[in-house]
């Protein structure tokens, strides 16, 4: 009676294992230990892991807990094959230009991107990047803004000033007067050679002139965000004189165009102006 039990158990085990042959299935360690458990002959077990049609849903350590149950070492060996083995962690590249790591210190800190353009700008320092130099600053984040800025100084040349159009007119300003009883006014900027005038929308007496040739520093005001500063403020330094501020009309919209206008036609003009760090609030 104990004989034909064994027997019986033991087909019920076929049973199952041609079952599973013939059907993909996940293999856990509940299926191995109710197969083996069942009486399943090792050989049968081994099939159903070698099975291709089959996934392997077991770690490493789940091959203790099967050897603890008793699981004949054949069957374990088997499983261990089959566990796919974990994808490495990509290996942290170096650049050949050692300062570029000053500039991945930057962005882990939350920098913004222009800010670190800018800091390149003033640096007057060369970078030719290799290969392994882009793909250092790709895997560290830095954007095409921070890698076109360090391209742009690859030549080690000095800037050279470009020829302004006889006229630019940067629309869309506002002035910003400083004072309790002083209003802002809106107009524009408009340069002629290395003369920048203001000529507002009304009160023409207030209009004003100065020199690019008298700026002691040029620099934005930019509002601190999580994507990345927002500069929506040019300001303009005299040498040992005022201080005039433009902010961007489109400001409260979420525009900047009209300052960063004004800001890339006096690099590419006049790159040899002082352009100094962004102001950042908040």
């Amino acid at each position: 009676m104990k004989r034909i039990l064994v027997s019986a158990l033991i087909a019920v085990a076929l049973l199952m294992l041609v079952a599973v042959a013939a059907s993909a299935d996940e293999l856990t360690v509940n299926s191995i230990l109710v197969a083996q458990q069942s009486g399943a002959p090792a050989d049968g077990i081994i099939a159903m892991v070698n099975n291709p049609a089959n996934t392997i849903a077991l770690t490493t350590g789940d091959l203790v807990t099967l050897r603890h149950a008793g699981v004949p070492e054949d069957v374990i060996s088997a499983i261990w094959a089959r566990i796919p083995a974990p994808t490495p962690a990509p290996v942290p590249l170096e650049p050949d230009d050692a300062r570029l790591v000053d500039f991945v210190r930057l962005i882990r800190s939350g920098t913004s991107e222009p800010i670190i353009a800018e800091q390149v700008r003033q640096s007057d320092q060369a970078f030719n990047l290799s290969v392994n130099d882009l793909l250092y600053l790709k895997q560290n984040g830095a954007q095409e803004s921070l890698i076109m800025a360090l391209m742009a100084t690859s030549n080690g040349a000095p800037p050279t000033e470009g020829v302004a159009p006889a006229e630019l007119v940067f629309d869309n300003l506002v002035l910003i007067r400083p004072g309790f009883w002083k209003k802002n006014r809106t107009g524009r900027l408009v340069l002629n050679g290395d003369t920048l005038t203001w000529d507002g929308d009304r009160y023409p007496e207030e209009n004003f002139t100065f020199q690019t040739t008298g700026l002691e520093k040029v620099w934005y005001t930019c509002d601190a965000a999580s994507s990345g500063n927002f500069c929506y403020q040019i300001n303009f330094q005299i040498v040992r004189g005022d201080r005039y501020r433009f902010q961007d009309g489109n400001r409260d919209s979420g525009s900047n165009a009209a300052v960063v206008k004004v800001m890339e036609a006096l690099r590419r003009y006049f790159p040899r102006l002082n352009f100094a760090t962004p102001n950042v609030d908040g």
